[in-house]
């Protein structure tokens, strides 16, 4: 600052006997310039007041210093007040008249009172005299004398707007605040404003010599809320840590530095009592009605918002009147102190802090209390009483609730405090200590019994029904999935289950998880469906994943595709806005939308489902949508051409669940036989015959069907059709029985029956895309389909592989009375083929078409060989030339 017309000739600061220090301050050489808050002082240039208000320490005097040095452009003085008992009119009038103002002659009251009226209305007229404005800086000085507010007031409102003041105070004047704003001619600089952003922090620290990782620079500046000082002390010790950013967490909290200036600035100018109230309203994070006057007194809520008005380091919640809550740092101090100086009367206000949360069902804070004071009895039993057992097995020990539960002892013999270490355990997947713990929670008749046994009784049954999921005998879990619903019905518990959703929640869940694995899919649709409704009450997203995804799946078993689809994106969607990480969620969304993907014959959307399916970590454990991702599986490998490895993959997977799971193992293997019923059909007629004795499925029929048309029984071809066309069986099944039905009309010589056979099967399939049936077709079904120029155009669907469309083989009939030439003799070409044909003309290499077909190179090389061979020709693109001659390949 080149020059301050505050100052005198030499440039120095004076005092004015009796008041404070007339002079502008320098900037600080750690200063970090914000010119959002400069921006903020000069947004209305007609203000005649501007309030800078915040505690000590959060850079009030810097601001203002900069903005005189950088942005005032009229006359302007500064006076700093030290105590509060240096009168303030001495000050006011003399920076005045260092300005050039003529106020000599004027007679002053002594500090606090009141100005003679006439000298007050002599200020004003000089004042509206003066040709420009003058603006006066007072730092220090918190202007809580009635009297002096009532003059300023007067002073500010009849200068006729020449005086324009600013005031940079701890707590706010006694001025009427509310009339200036209501004018516009306020303008306010709160805490909130003057709380460092990170980049600002930054900027600080980087002057300091200190750099932090933005993680590490983020938990610091919301340690301090922003606040300058905490800042410039924490940068002062991480200066000198050799790893700054591990120090972050601890240096805070333990800065001697920090805690010597708020114990200087902050508590000692405060009373007795004030302390003693400070200190006890720090014991919650956050200060309640009602909260407050149990700890400190009927008082306390009005002492409290006094101290919101002065600055002490505590601020109201926005949104929440009433509430309260200090900074971060300053109540870890006054719990310290208070820790350090009345360790009795610390543990005395814990207790009824977590009493008050109890009261009034406020369970994480009043847990949180309890475990402060080693009350893990307590703990444990508002845990076990309010049916919070759900809320913690959610959490999977994340949660504030479980952080808070994690060091109870084991030695703490109590019921509740076994099932809240067995709810814990569970959680982490540690299912011998989940045995260990729930073995030590004797068994209790609910006859008779109390509030809290009903409880623990509740609590057990819910945690074996969950921990059943993962059981081998399906009996068993629905037998406890059962237990806990009718636990959950007892009458001292659906009071207060009705305020938990959760645990019906995951009850239906269990239960319905319990039903597909025992293959009854329609109870199993029926339970899952209201779990959802459950689920979503309860706004829990990992249950309403788990529940929807697993209809999904039963979806996808009973062949609903349009149903499967669009309930696995809705799971995707509720994971998605939840922010679940795919390793975190269910696996079956992806499941059934991969088994949607094979029904629709898009290798390349199913192989990607498959891949985010085997990444959940919860995929091994559940064997319905573990079995049907086999499947899918399997059914990618008959299309790349492995029908061997697809048929040794499911008589693994039949051999694994047989025991358990006989639905899902029969399921296998109806698709193993209808895998060999081309190429060994006595052994699939004995296997499909088999699996149709002990349930009704369609694949099996359809097996049987195409079994008994390989060894030249038609009739019992057509009555395999009927049962695999029955009503039970899924669309896709009834597709490929029409399907069967024109491969035996065409055998038997009736190719319009075959004809029409062909488009029901194409109508069926059209709603849901259903293109695998056609592509695992007898090669004379798929041939009249291509061949018919009707049908592959009004179905055009069908023929499309991945983006592109399979040509047709033109039907060449004479035209104007003349003989057509003759198609030459081309056998005729694989869907595979076909695909291959359509690559080789848009001249990709071998290895780009096995990577688009996701088979091996040396399949490809066979495909081109097969298809060179029946084409008759000998290169690659002599096959091109020749296939679009044919209109095999679009041209």
């Amino acid at each position: 600052m080149s020059s301050d017309p505050g100052r005198d000739e030499s440039g120095s600061d004076s005092r004015i006997e009796g008041s404070g220090w007339i002079g502008a301050p320098e900037v600080p050489r750690l200063h970090v310039s914000r010119p959002r808050l400069l921006d903020l002082l000069d947004r209305d240039d007609h203000c005649g007041l501007l309030l800078v208000s915040g505690p000590a320490g959060s850079g009030k005097t810097s601001l203002l210093a900069e903005w005189v040095a950088t942005r005032c452009t009229e006359r302007v003085s500064w006076i700093t007040f030290e105590s509060p008992d240096e009168p303030f009119w001495p000050g006011l009038v003399g920076c005045l008249d260092r300005l050039g103002v003529p106020v000599a002659a004027l007679t002053l009251p002594v500090a606090g009172a009141a100005l003679d009226p006439s000298a007050r209305r002599r200020l004003a007229s000089i004042l509206s005299a003066e040709k420009s404005r003058v603006t006066i800086v007072v730092d220090g000085c918190d202007l809580d004398a009635p009297a002096v507010a009532r003059d300023l007031d007067y002073l500010l409102r009849h200068s006729g707007h020449r005086l324009r003041l600013l005031l940079a105070t701890r707590a706010d004047p006694v001025l009427p605040l509310y009339r200036y704003r209501l004018d516009e001619t306020l303008t306010e600089v709160r805490m909130a404003d003057l709380a460092f952003a990170d980049a600002e922090a930054e900027e600080l620290l980087a002057l300091m010599g200190v750099t932090l990782r933005p993680e590490s620079l983020r938990e610091l500046n919301a340690r301090t809320k922003g606040w300058v000082t905490g800042l410039r002390f924490a940068g002062r010790m991480l200066a000198d840590r050799e790893d700054p950013d591990a120090a972050v967490a601890q240096v805070v909290g333990s800065s001697g530095n920090i805690a010597e200036y708020l114990m200087g600035e902050v508590l000692a100018a405060q009373t007795p009592d004030v302390r003693q109230l400070l200190m006890a309203t720090s014991v919650p994070d956050l200060i309640m009605p009602g909260l407050a006057e149990t700890l400190a007194g009927h008082s306390a809520a009005r002492t409290l918002a006094f101290m919101v008005r002065v600055n002490v380091f505590i601020e109201s919640v926005p949104e929440h009147p009433g509430h309260f809550r200090y900074h971060p740092f300053f109540r870890d101090l006054l719990r310290a102190e208070l820790a350090y100086s009345a360790p009795d009367e610390m543990e005395d206000l814990q207790r009824k802090a977590a009493g008050w949360f109890a009261d009034h069902d406020l369970l994480t804070p009043s847990v949180r209390h309890f475990a402060s004071i080693g009350a893990w009895s307590e703990a444990a039993q508002q845990v076990v009483d309010q049916l919070a057992v759900g809320e913690l097995l959610l959490a999977h020990g994340t949660g504030p609730l479980a952080k808070s539960l994690r060091a109870l002892p084991d030695d703490v013999d109590d019921p509740a405090a076994t099932v809240v270490r067995a709810t814990l355990a569970l959680g982490d997947g540690d299912t011998e200590r989940f045995n260990e713990q729930l073995s030590r929670v004797a068994d209790r008749s609910t006859d008779d019994a109390s509030a809290h046994d009903q409880a623990v009784h509740l609590a057990v049954a819910l945690l074996l029904a969950v921990r059943a999921r993962f059981s081998e005998d399906p009996t068993e879990a629905a037998s406890l999935a059962e237990a806990a619903e009718r636990a959950l019905g007892l009458r001292d518990n659906r009071v207060k289950a009705e305020r938990h959703p959760e645990l019906a929640a995951m009850v239906l869940a269990s239960k319905g998880i319990a039903a597909t694995r025992q293959g009854r899919l329609a109870d199993a649709e029926d339970v899952l469906t209201a779990g959802i409704g459950a689920a979503v009450a309860a706004g829990t997203a990992p249950l309403l994943i788990e529940c929807i995804g697993h209809l999904a799946v039963v979806a996808s078993w009973t062949g609903d595709v349009h149903r499967a689809e669009s309930l696995a994106r809705r799971a995707l969607a509720v994971a998605e806005e939840a922010g679940i990480g795919t390793g975190d969620r269910s696996a079956s969304p992806q499941v059934a939308l991969a088994w949607v993907a094979v029904e629709q014959y898009d290798v390349r959307a199913a192989m990607e489902h498959v891949r985010a399916a085997e990444r959940s970590d919860f995929l091994l454990g559940d064997p319905v949508p573990r079995t049907a991702l086999t499947l899918v599986k399997a059914r990618l490998q008959v299309m790349q051409g492995d029908r061997a490895g697809a048929i040794g993959r499911l008589e693994q997977a039949a051999a694994d669940v047989v025991d358990h799971y006989g639905w899902l193992a029969d399921r296998l293997l109806a698709e193993i036989a209808l895998l060999k019923a081309g190429s060994e059909p006595e052994e699939a007629l004995l296997t499909a015959l088999a699996v149709l004795q002990r349930r009704s499925i369609g694949e099996a029929a359809l097996a049987v069907g195409v079994a008994k048309l390989r060894l030249d029984d038609e009739e019992g071809a057509a009555d395999a059709v009927a049962v695999a066309l029955s009503r039970d069986s899924s669309p896709s099944i009834r597709v490929s029985a029409w399907l069967l039905e024109c491969a035996r009309h065409l055998r038997t010589g009736a190719p319009t029956r075959a004809r029409d056979e062909l488009g029901k099967a194409l109508r069926l399939a059209a709603g849901a895309s259903l293109r695998r049936p056609f592509h695992e077709a007898s090669p004379t079904v798929r041939q009249l389909l291509v061949q018919d120029a009707q049908l592959s155009a009004d179905h055009a669907w069908v023929l499309r592989v991945g983006a592109r469309s399979v040509g047709r083989v033109p039907d060449v009939r004479p035209t104007n009375g003349e003989a057509a030439a003759p198609a030459p003799p081309v056998e005729n070409l694989t869907e595979k083929e076909l695909e291959v044909l359509c690559h080789l003309s848009a001249m990709l290499s071998t290895e780009e078409i096995a990577a688009a077909m996701y088979i091996s190179v040396n399949t490809v090389r066979t495909h081109v060989r097969n298809i060179l061979r029946k084409l008759g020709v000998s290169r690659r693109n002599a096959a091109v030339r020749l296939a679009r001659d044919l209109e095999l390949i679009p041209g």
